[in-house]
């Protein structure tokens, strides 16, 4: 039988243009990604960011071709974040003391908080699409990504190749393992701050018997252990750890609220999106006197506090660092207008959520809580930012925003120093300076600003 398998092999490579020849070069497979941001440069930054998140699982079959991916919520939050990637690039291009002889690019994609999905834009960052577009620039490094479980996936895959990846939210000090993951770098404290400041936190109340959850990912299981070790020599007993699926079932929540009945005090380590799922359910069945305490994921997540403030009165928690102000970003973020948005699918797709209206020769192919985009009227053309709120223009709590815009001035510094490199004093080999505008990935680990950043 073992060899009708094999003349079906060789009769799918040589259907593709009769030879293996074609085999030869690297060939995207599946469908043109087009739902992107890019701009050209001399170097061109890779960018991910979970714009799309809780996925609808649906059963495949195997026996056709699996349907596009459906997710549940578009993140506002996650938008400014990305719109502030792209004002820190046209802010540096703008200025003569940093790369003035450089202009830097920017291409970004969606990772839709999934690590299928996650390594599919990665490799799409530095391969590129050759055979489709060949005038993109590849990325040499990325910005990304926002979840810990996500950055792990991608450092297994694109740390054999010592492409840089500099995060700006994931925080598992298990990322800290520089044996392990030479290439990562963020612009995020370690865990292992927060939860020495958890632990002490718990302990000043007097908390002793404390709940705690989180959801099932490699930055939910250290934070835990690590509160398990930190918590004991203040005598804090755990009533119980669980962890629950990130695609959170009924019978999932069900086990979870009936775990939690036993300690009024939960400590929960997960993002907006898991607990968006727990707090409803928390409301459905009328539990009150909760005593939660955020992990750094959730903490400030204002659309929690805006559908859920009832709940979550109390609540305490540590947020990391934030910027009183970035000065430009609020005008670059209400900036946008229908006739420069058009042909972005993530611009096209916020203002249609926002709006709840559907843009003249839309290119948005999501859409949420509706069947159909065209159940939508048209937008008026009256339409200004300036008249709604919306977490993307919420500029008053700029912290993983201020991360993403150190992370590109990270990269714009590490670059200003190869430039700055003598010939004969270089960091590589016989004392040799790489070419900032034609270096490798692995080269950037290799300037003394760079390093800097290393955690």
């Amino acid at each position: 039988m073992w060899y009708a398998y094999l003349l079906l092999l060789f009769s799918a490579f040589a259907g593709r243009s009769g030879s293996l020849s074609a085999w030869d070069e690297c060939v995207f497979m599946g469908e043109e990604e087009k739902n992107s941001l890019y701009e050209d440069g001399d170097v061109v930054i890779g960018g991910l960011f979970p714009l799309h998140y809780s996925p609808v699982y649906s059963h495949s079959t195997y026996e056709t071709k699996p349907s596009p991916n459906v997710y549940n919520y578009f993140s506002a939050r996650a938008l400014r974040w990305i719109q502030t990637m792209t004002f820190a690039v046209k802010e540096i291009n703008k200025r003569r003391d940093l790369l003035p002889q450089l202009k830097l690019g920017f291409h970004i994609r969606d990772s839709c908080d999934d690590i299928p999905v996650s390594l599919r834009a990665s490799l799409l960052l530095v391969n590129g699409q050759p055979e489709r577009d060949p005038r993109r620039t590849v990325s040499p490094v990325i910005i990304g990504d926002a979840g810990s479980g996500v950055s792990m996936a991608l450092l297994r895959s694109l740390g054999s190749f010592h492409i840089p990846l500099v995060s700006y939210f994931a925080s598992c000090s298990c990322l800290s393992d520089q044996g392990q993951f030479p290439t990562f770098m963020r612009t995020m404290p370690s865990d292992a701050f927060q939860i020495r400041a958890l632990a002490r936190l718990v302990s000043y109340f007097g908390w002793t018997w404390v709940g705690l959850i989180g959801v099932e990912s490699d930055y939910a299981h250290f934070a835990i252990q690590l509160f398990l070790q930190e918590s004991v020599q203040y005598g804090v007993c755990a009533a119980y750890t669980h962890f629950y699926p990130v695609s959170l079932t009924q019978a999932a929540l069900d086990e979870l609220l009936n775990v939690s009945a036993s300690s009024k005090v939960i400590i929960n380590f997960s993002g907006e999106s898991e607990m968006q799922g727990i707090l409803r359910e928390v409301r459905r069945w009328n539990i009150t006197g909760l005593q939660w305490i955020a992990s750094e994921a959730w903490a400030t997540a204002t659309l929690l506090w805006a559908r859920f403030g009832d709940l979550l009165k109390g609540t305490l928690g540590f947020a990391i660092r934030r910027a009183d102000v970035i000065p430009g970003l609020k005008q670059h973020l209400t900036s946008l207008k229908p006739s420069n948005i058009y042909h972005s699918a993530f611009l096209t797709e916020y203002w249609e959520e926002t709006f709840n209206c559907r843009l003249n020769g839309s290119v948005n192919s999501h859409f949420h809580g509706i069947s159909n985009n065209l159940e939508r009227l048209p937008c008026k053309g009256t339409e200004n930012l300036d008249d709604v709120y919306s977490p993307y223009s919420d500029v008053t709590q700029l912290r993983v925003s201020y991360n993403v815009y150190k992370a590109v001035y990270l990269v714009a510094h590490a670059l200003q120093d190869m430039n700055n490199c003598k010939v004969g004093q270089g960091p590589f080999l016989d004392s040799t300076c790489a070419d900032p505008k034609n270096f490798k990935p692995w080269q950037v680990r290799q300037i003394p600003g760079y390093i800097l950043f290393l955690s």
